[in-house]
Protein backbone atom coordinates (compact mmCIF):
# COMPACT_ATOMS: atom_id res chain seq x y z
CA UNK A 1 0.00 0.00 0.00
CA UNK A 2 1.31 3.42 -0.96
CA UNK A 3 2.57 5.63 1.83
CA UNK A 4 1.24 8.54 -0.21
CA UNK A 5 -2.32 7.29 0.28
CA UNK A 6 -1.67 6.86 3.99
CA UNK A 7 -0.52 10.47 4.27
CA UNK A 8 -3.59 11.64 2.37
CA UNK A 9 -5.85 9.73 4.73
CA UNK A 10 -4.14 11.15 7.84
CA UNK A 11 -4.64 14.69 6.53
CA UNK A 12 -8.36 14.13 5.87
CA UNK A 13 -8.83 12.32 9.20
CA UNK A 14 -7.18 15.16 11.11
CA UNK A 15 -8.94 17.96 9.26
CA UNK A 16 -12.30 16.13 8.87
CA UNK A 17 -12.75 18.31 5.82
CA UNK A 18 -11.69 17.44 2.27
CA UNK A 19 -11.20 21.06 1.25
CA UNK A 20 -8.94 21.86 4.20
CA UNK A 21 -7.00 18.62 3.75
CA UNK A 22 -6.51 19.36 0.05
CA UNK A 23 -5.09 22.79 0.89
CA UNK A 24 -2.78 21.23 3.48
CA UNK A 25 -1.51 18.72 0.93
CA UNK A 26 -1.38 21.29 -1.88
CA UNK A 27 -3.77 19.17 -3.96
CA UNK A 28 -7.06 19.71 -5.73
CA UNK A 29 -10.01 18.34 -3.79
CA UNK A 30 -11.23 15.95 -6.49
CA UNK A 31 -7.96 13.95 -6.83
CA UNK A 32 -7.77 13.75 -3.03
CA UNK A 33 -11.30 12.36 -2.79
CA UNK A 34 -10.52 9.83 -5.52
CA UNK A 35 -7.35 8.76 -3.69
CA UNK A 36 -9.25 8.13 -0.45
CA UNK A 37 -11.85 6.04 -2.30
CA UNK A 38 -9.02 4.01 -3.86
CA UNK A 39 -7.53 3.45 -0.40
CA UNK A 40 -10.89 2.29 0.98
CA UNK A 41 -11.25 -0.08 -1.97
CA UNK A 42 -7.82 -1.58 -1.26
CA UNK A 43 -8.65 -2.07 2.41
CA UNK A 44 -12.13 -3.35 1.67
CA UNK A 45 -14.09 -1.19 4.10
CA UNK A 46 -15.15 2.47 4.43
CA UNK A 47 -12.82 4.59 6.55
CA UNK A 48 -14.82 7.81 6.39
CA UNK A 49 -18.50 8.59 6.68
CA UNK A 50 -19.34 11.44 4.33
CA UNK A 51 -22.43 13.64 4.43
CA UNK A 52 -23.22 16.91 2.75
CA UNK A 53 -22.30 18.75 5.94
CA UNK A 54 -19.49 16.80 7.61
CA UNK A 55 -16.88 14.06 7.40
CA UNK A 56 -16.52 11.50 10.21
CA UNK A 57 -14.25 8.54 10.88
CA UNK A 58 -15.86 5.13 10.87
CA UNK A 59 -14.77 2.70 13.62
CA UNK A 60 -12.49 1.08 11.06
CA UNK A 61 -11.14 4.52 10.14
CA UNK A 62 -10.32 5.29 13.79
CA UNK A 63 -8.29 2.09 14.12
CA UNK A 64 -6.63 2.62 10.76
CA UNK A 65 -5.63 6.19 11.67
CA UNK A 66 -3.86 5.01 14.81
CA UNK A 67 -1.97 2.29 12.96
CA UNK A 68 -1.08 4.46 9.98
CA UNK A 69 0.37 7.20 12.18
CA UNK A 70 2.70 4.62 13.74
CA UNK A 71 3.68 3.24 10.34
CA UNK A 72 4.48 6.69 8.95
CA UNK A 73 6.46 7.58 12.07
CA UNK A 74 8.45 4.35 11.90
CA UNK A 75 9.08 4.92 8.21
CA UNK A 76 10.37 8.44 8.85
CA UNK A 77 12.52 7.19 11.73
CA UNK A 78 13.97 4.39 9.59
CA UNK A 79 14.77 6.78 6.75
CA UNK A 80 16.52 9.21 9.08
CA UNK A 81 18.47 6.36 10.69
CA UNK A 82 19.62 5.24 7.25
CA UNK A 83 20.71 8.78 6.38
CA UNK A 84 22.61 9.08 9.68
CA UNK A 85 24.33 5.76 9.02
CA UNK A 86 25.33 6.90 5.53
CA UNK A 87 26.80 10.06 7.06
CA UNK A 88 28.67 7.99 9.65
CA UNK A 89 26.56 9.18 12.55
CA UNK A 90 25.50 5.80 13.96
CA UNK A 91 27.07 2.43 14.63
CA UNK A 92 30.32 1.54 16.33
CA UNK A 93 33.96 2.53 15.90
CA UNK A 94 36.82 0.61 17.51
CA UNK A 95 40.09 2.51 17.97
CA UNK A 96 43.48 1.15 18.96
CA UNK A 97 45.86 3.67 20.50
CA UNK A 98 49.25 3.86 22.15
CA UNK A 99 49.27 5.23 25.68
CA UNK A 100 51.18 8.41 24.79
CA UNK A 101 48.19 9.68 22.82
CA UNK A 102 46.41 10.19 26.14
CA UNK A 103 48.66 13.22 26.67
CA UNK A 104 48.11 14.70 23.21
CA UNK A 105 45.44 14.11 20.56
CA UNK A 106 43.18 11.41 21.97
CA UNK A 107 41.27 13.17 24.80
CA UNK A 108 40.15 16.11 22.67
CA UNK A 109 39.33 13.93 19.66
CA UNK A 110 37.24 11.55 21.78
CA UNK A 111 35.41 14.43 23.44
CA UNK A 112 34.55 16.11 20.14
CA UNK A 113 33.64 12.82 18.48
CA UNK A 114 31.20 12.03 21.27
CA UNK A 115 29.62 15.47 20.96
CA UNK A 116 29.23 15.21 17.18
CA UNK A 117 28.19 11.55 17.04
CA UNK A 118 26.29 10.76 20.24
CA UNK A 119 24.74 7.63 18.74
CA UNK A 120 28.09 6.05 17.86
CA UNK A 121 29.61 3.60 20.34
CA UNK A 122 33.34 4.39 20.53
CA UNK A 123 35.43 1.46 21.77
CA UNK A 124 39.02 2.24 22.78
CA UNK A 125 41.81 -0.34 23.07
CA UNK A 126 45.21 0.57 24.53
CA UNK A 127 48.34 -1.07 23.09
CA UNK A 128 51.94 -0.36 22.20
CA UNK A 129 52.47 0.77 18.61
CA UNK A 130 53.26 -2.83 17.64
CA UNK A 131 50.14 -3.94 19.48
CA UNK A 132 48.00 -1.43 17.60
CA UNK A 133 49.32 -2.70 14.26
CA UNK A 134 48.68 -6.30 15.33
CA UNK A 135 45.12 -5.38 16.37
CA UNK A 136 44.59 -3.82 12.93
CA UNK A 137 45.86 -7.00 11.28
CA UNK A 138 43.40 -9.10 13.33
CA UNK A 139 40.61 -6.60 12.52
CA UNK A 140 40.10 -6.11 16.25
CA UNK A 141 40.15 -2.36 15.64
CA UNK A 142 39.09 -0.28 12.65
CA UNK A 143 41.56 2.58 13.06
CA UNK A 144 44.81 2.86 14.98
CA UNK A 145 46.92 5.67 16.44
CA UNK A 146 50.56 4.63 16.58
CA UNK A 147 54.15 5.60 15.84
CA UNK A 148 55.80 4.58 12.56
CA UNK A 149 57.35 2.67 10.96
CA UNK A 150 54.63 0.14 10.14
CA UNK A 151 55.35 -3.30 8.78
CA UNK A 152 52.03 -3.57 6.92
CA UNK A 153 52.37 -1.32 3.88
CA UNK A 154 48.82 -2.08 2.71
CA UNK A 155 47.39 0.15 5.44
CA UNK A 156 46.45 3.74 4.70
CA UNK A 157 48.38 6.03 7.03
CA UNK A 158 48.18 9.74 7.74
CA UNK A 159 50.53 11.70 9.96
CA UNK A 160 48.30 13.45 12.50
CA UNK A 161 50.97 14.86 14.82
CA UNK A 162 54.66 15.69 14.57
CA UNK A 163 56.31 17.14 17.63
CA UNK A 164 59.81 17.46 19.08
CA UNK A 165 61.23 15.65 22.05
CA UNK A 166 61.96 17.71 25.15
CA UNK A 167 64.08 17.00 28.20
CA UNK A 168 62.38 15.98 31.44
CA UNK A 169 64.51 16.76 34.50
CA UNK A 170 64.10 16.25 38.24
CA UNK A 171 63.31 19.49 40.07
CA UNK A 172 66.53 21.12 41.25
CA UNK A 173 68.68 19.48 38.57
CA UNK A 174 71.52 21.73 37.47
CA UNK A 175 70.32 21.75 33.84
CA UNK A 176 66.96 23.27 34.80
CA UNK A 177 68.74 26.61 35.04
CA UNK A 178 69.27 26.62 31.28
CA UNK A 179 66.65 27.92 28.86
CA UNK A 180 67.85 25.51 26.17
CA UNK A 181 69.97 22.48 26.98
CA UNK A 182 72.87 21.53 24.63
CA UNK A 183 72.48 17.92 23.55
CA UNK A 184 76.09 17.20 24.41
CA UNK A 185 75.35 17.95 28.06
CA UNK A 186 73.27 14.77 28.23
CA UNK A 187 76.39 12.61 27.83
CA UNK A 188 77.16 13.14 31.53
CA UNK A 189 73.62 12.42 32.73
CA UNK A 190 71.90 9.27 33.90
CA UNK A 191 69.10 8.71 31.38
CA UNK A 192 65.86 6.78 31.44
CA UNK A 193 64.75 5.50 28.04
CA UNK A 194 62.12 3.41 26.27
CA UNK A 195 62.82 -0.03 24.85
CA UNK A 196 63.83 0.20 21.19
CA UNK A 197 61.05 -2.09 19.97
CA UNK A 198 58.45 0.37 21.25
CA UNK A 199 59.66 3.35 19.17
CA UNK A 200 62.51 2.21 16.91
CA UNK A 201 62.62 5.37 14.77
CA UNK A 202 62.84 7.67 17.79
CA UNK A 203 65.31 5.38 19.56
CA UNK A 204 67.60 5.33 16.51
CA UNK A 205 67.35 9.13 16.08
CA UNK A 206 68.46 9.65 19.67
CA UNK A 207 71.38 7.26 19.23
CA UNK A 208 72.39 9.11 16.06
CA UNK A 209 72.39 12.46 17.87
CA UNK A 210 74.65 11.05 20.55
CA UNK A 211 77.04 9.71 17.90
CA UNK A 212 77.10 13.14 16.25
CA UNK A 213 77.98 14.64 19.63
CA UNK A 214 80.80 12.10 20.01
CA UNK A 215 79.22 10.48 23.04
CA UNK A 216 77.13 7.51 24.12
CA UNK A 217 73.98 7.67 26.25
CA UNK A 218 74.27 6.42 29.84
CA UNK A 219 70.93 4.65 30.16
CA UNK A 220 70.24 3.45 33.70
CA UNK A 221 66.70 2.19 33.15
CA UNK A 222 64.43 1.27 30.22
CA UNK A 223 60.64 1.37 30.47
CA UNK A 224 57.60 0.89 28.24
CA UNK A 225 55.67 4.19 28.46
CA UNK A 226 56.19 7.93 28.72
CA UNK A 227 54.24 7.89 31.97
CA UNK A 228 56.85 5.53 33.41
CA UNK A 229 59.65 7.76 32.07
CA UNK A 230 58.27 10.83 33.81
CA UNK A 231 57.51 8.91 36.99
CA UNK A 232 61.12 7.77 37.31
CA UNK A 233 62.36 11.29 36.54
CA UNK A 234 60.18 12.54 39.40
CA UNK A 235 61.77 9.88 41.60
CA UNK A 236 65.19 11.38 40.82
CA UNK A 237 66.55 8.38 38.90
CA UNK A 238 67.67 10.50 35.97
CA UNK A 239 66.60 12.59 32.99
CA UNK A 240 64.49 11.48 30.02
CA UNK A 241 63.53 12.58 26.52
CA UNK A 242 59.75 12.79 26.15
CA UNK A 243 57.29 14.22 23.64
CA UNK A 244 56.50 17.94 23.78
CA UNK A 245 52.87 17.15 24.54
CA UNK A 246 53.99 15.19 27.60
CA UNK A 247 56.04 18.25 28.48
CA UNK A 248 52.85 20.28 28.71
CA UNK A 249 51.51 18.01 31.45
CA UNK A 250 52.51 19.27 34.93
CA UNK A 251 54.02 16.50 37.06
CA UNK A 252 55.14 16.97 40.65
CA UNK A 253 58.92 17.16 40.86
CA UNK A 254 59.55 17.38 37.10
CA UNK A 255 60.60 20.31 34.91
CA UNK A 256 60.85 20.27 31.12
CA UNK A 257 63.45 22.01 29.01
CA UNK A 258 63.92 22.48 25.25
CA UNK A 259 66.95 20.89 23.62
CA UNK A 260 69.29 23.11 21.63
CA UNK A 261 69.96 22.31 17.99
CA UNK A 262 67.84 20.50 15.40
CA UNK A 263 64.83 18.89 17.05
CA UNK A 264 64.38 15.15 17.33
CA UNK A 265 60.82 14.69 16.14
CA UNK A 266 58.32 11.98 16.91
CA UNK A 267 55.48 11.20 14.50
CA UNK A 268 52.03 9.89 15.31
CA UNK A 269 50.00 8.38 12.48
CA UNK A 270 46.43 7.21 12.04
CA UNK A 271 46.17 3.91 10.16
CA UNK A 272 43.26 1.95 8.72
CA UNK A 273 42.56 -0.69 6.08
CA UNK A 274 42.34 0.51 2.49
CA UNK A 275 39.51 -1.87 1.61
CA UNK A 276 37.36 -0.93 4.59
CA UNK A 277 36.65 2.81 4.31
CA UNK A 278 34.02 4.21 6.64
CA UNK A 279 32.49 7.64 7.21
CA UNK A 280 33.13 7.03 10.92
CA UNK A 281 36.84 6.46 10.33
CA UNK A 282 37.08 9.59 8.21
CA UNK A 283 35.28 11.68 10.82
CA UNK A 284 37.42 10.38 13.68
CA UNK A 285 40.71 10.87 11.82
CA UNK A 286 39.66 14.42 10.90
CA UNK A 287 39.12 15.23 14.59
CA UNK A 288 42.46 13.68 15.53
CA UNK A 289 44.10 15.73 12.79
CA UNK A 290 42.53 18.93 14.13
CA UNK A 291 43.73 18.11 17.63
CA UNK A 292 47.22 17.51 16.25
CA UNK A 293 47.26 20.87 14.47
CA UNK A 294 46.43 22.60 17.73
CA UNK A 295 49.21 20.79 19.57
CA UNK A 296 51.77 21.38 16.84
CA UNK A 297 51.14 25.13 16.96
CA UNK A 298 51.25 25.34 20.76
CA UNK A 299 54.52 26.48 22.27
CA UNK A 300 56.00 24.47 25.12
CA UNK A 301 55.02 26.00 28.44
CA UNK A 302 57.47 25.08 31.23
CA UNK A 303 55.58 23.32 33.99
CA UNK A 304 55.77 24.62 37.52
CA UNK A 305 56.90 22.27 40.25
CA UNK A 306 54.38 21.69 43.02
CA UNK A 307 55.23 23.45 46.26
CA UNK A 308 54.55 20.18 48.02
CA UNK A 309 57.65 18.67 46.43
CA UNK A 310 61.06 19.59 47.72
CA UNK A 311 63.60 20.15 44.94
CA UNK A 312 66.04 17.32 44.49
CA UNK A 313 69.66 18.12 45.35
CA UNK A 314 71.81 19.32 42.43
CA UNK A 315 73.39 16.54 40.42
Amino acid sequence: MEHRLMRYFVAVAEELHFGHAAQRLNLAQQPLSAAIKRLEAQIGTPLLRRTSRRVELTPAGTVYLREVREILQRTATAAEAARRAARGETGELSVGYKSQTLSNVLPLAVQQFGAQFPEVQLRLHEHTSAGVEAALARRDVQVGLLCPPLGDHTLITETVLREPLVLALPAGHRLTGLGRVPFGALAREALIGCHRELQPAVYDAIQQRFREAGAAPRVVQEVATEAALVGLVAAGMGAALVSASQGRVPVDGVLYRVLDGPPIEIDLVAAWHREAPSPLIGAFVALVRQAGVGLSSAALRPSAVSRRVKPAPPQ
